[in-house]
């Protein structure tokens, strides 16, 4: 069996990663995709956590508006490490946030009621339930079916979402495939009329859509048929998912239909489309996320110290090319990029020798490479040598794993497994011959990896030189 469209505790879902799991092994659905909505937070757990036995397609799905409607955009099998997806996911998700803000001012100015909990944290997730919760503990509301119908409901915000045109761009441009989601209407939702549908459609076409959920859990038999038509006469790819929410919605896994059919993953062909672009172009194994990634990374940007005679350390004496960002997980800096880094730090560079601490007994100088949420600034002849030597591992590693000038590098190597998603629930470690045998035949990832990061912050050097950044920054999680 096979369900494409499902949501976790990453938005409104009620299921984590792993009830998830049991819950699908339970149903007998071995293929899915997650979408939560305009986040991909939930992919990571999930990637991690899928067992070999099962499919799992990284998913989302955006809320969009056009000059018609709202509508949602689902994307499947997209590179999240892309700039401009990244940055399209960002926007929808500030778009919610200004929903929420929207309504809470609406309560506010209508009612003189001031919310003093942040609830735009909660933005993609269950944050209506909640505020109706706060009116109801304020006495504002008797239950919170008034409270919904009091104050929530009379404040429009249809159109605080980002233009599916913009969405459906950010998901081509991760080599994604964009799909327009219940085209009829969702959950609990109206019905679109025949007008309404052709004009959606073409707008959405134009955009470049590449797929239709044709089958879904509302939809009757006269639906699912018109849709396959659509998709049919416009070479659109087929989709179907339940929309499955777990506890909080009445919607069971598995369910493409509201008829009892039961849908085969042949009669989805976007699985087979993506299928055949994963093996043409799988993702890379050690991501290099062309954005701000607030976890556990090593940041890269341009940068600028504005007063070198004020402390380098401090945040408000920096000016940061953020747009030109990149992020890689700390454990890919300490494995394959920090004795690199290391070798070619100027602690006697003015901005390196200028950071501090104040400490009660005094100013503590930070003049090492340092690891913690501090700026490690190389000049751009510094960075030029960095990459040289990046360059120069990559072609002796491409050429022999076994290369002793490698040896500075082995401990880090060898940790090439603990990227690869067969060897992430071993019940033994790994000895260092044994990794060392998979590293070796597989070191092709790694030598992606440096080319990739060489290339990136080459684009990063020449983006910040041309803004008039003088210095990259470093920094650690």
């Amino acid at each position: 069996m096979v369900d494409l469209h499902m949501h976790t505790k990453a938005s409104d879902g009620t299921d984590n990663s792993r009830s998830l799991l049991e819950n699908l092994r339970s149903k007998g659905i071995r293929i899915f995709s997650v979408t939560d909505h305009d986040t991909f937070e939930g992919i990571y757990d999930m990637e991690y956590e899928v067992p070999s036995d099962m499919v799992f397609i990284r998913g989302i799905e955006v809320s969009c508006v056009t000059e018609i409607r709202n509508c949602h955009i689902l994307g499947y099998g997209f590179n999240k490490d892309v700039r401009a997806f990244a940055a399209m996911v960002n926007k929808a998700m500030a778009k919610r946030q200004e929903v929420v803000e929207t309504h809470l001012n609406f309560i506010k100015d209508k009612y003189g009621i001031e919310i003093s909990e942040d609830l735009k944290q909660y933005a993609n997730k269950d944050w209506k339930a909640r505020l109706a919760k706060i009116l109801v503990a304020m006495g504002k509301a008797t239950d919170e079916k008034q409270a919904r119908e009091t104050y929530i409901k009379p404040c429009n915000t249809n159109g605080i979402r980002i233009d599916a045109r913009e969405a459906i761009a950010g998901i081509l441009a991760a080599g994604g495939i964009p799909v327009w989601a219940h085209p009829y209407g969702g959950y609990t939702k109206r019905d679109m009329n025949d007008e309404e549908f052709e004009k959606q459609l073409k707008i959405l076409l134009d955009a470049g859509l590449q797929g239709i959920e044709c089958y879904y859990s509302g939809f009757d038999e006269a639906q699912v048929k018109s849709l396959l038509k659509v998709a049919k006469e416009h070479n659109l790819f087929i989709s179907g998912g339940s929309d499955y929410h777990g506890e909080c919605k009445d919607i069971k896994l598995g369910t493409l239909d509201s008829y009892g059919k039961e849908v085969s993953e042949e009669e989805l062909t976007i699985l087979a489309e993506l299928s055949k672009r994963q093996k043409e172009k799988p993702f890379p194994l050690i991501e290099i996320e062309e954005w701000h990634n607030p976890g556990a990374c090593f940041w890269f940007e341009p940068i600028m110290v504005k007063d070198l005679s004020q402390n380098t350390y401090s945040l408000d004496n920096l000016r940061s090319m953020e747009e030109a960002e990149i992020s890689i997980s700390s454990s890919s800096f300490e494995d394959f990029l920090y004795p690199l880094f290391e070798r070619h730090f100027d602690k006697d560079l003015p901005e390196n020798k200028g950071r501090y601490e104040e400490w009660p007994e005094g100013r503590k100088y930070m003049t090492e490479f340092e690891w913690y949420l501090t700026d490690n600034f190389y000049t751009y002849d510094k960075m030029v040598l960095v990459l040289h030597d990046i360059e120069l591992v990559a072609n002796r590693l491409e050429n022999s794993y076994e290369d002793t000038r490698l040896d500075f590098l082995r401990e880090g190597l060898r940790h090439l497994p603990d990227y690869m998603p067969e060897y992430w629930h071993l019940d033994t470690k790994l000895s260092d011959s044994e990794a060392d045998k998979i590293t070796s035949a597989n070191r092709s990832h790694i030598v992606d990896f440096y080319r990739r990061f060489v290339k990136s912050i080459r684009e990063m050097m020449q983006a910040g030189e041309k803004a008039g950044y003088n210095r990259i920054s470093v920094c650690g999680p």
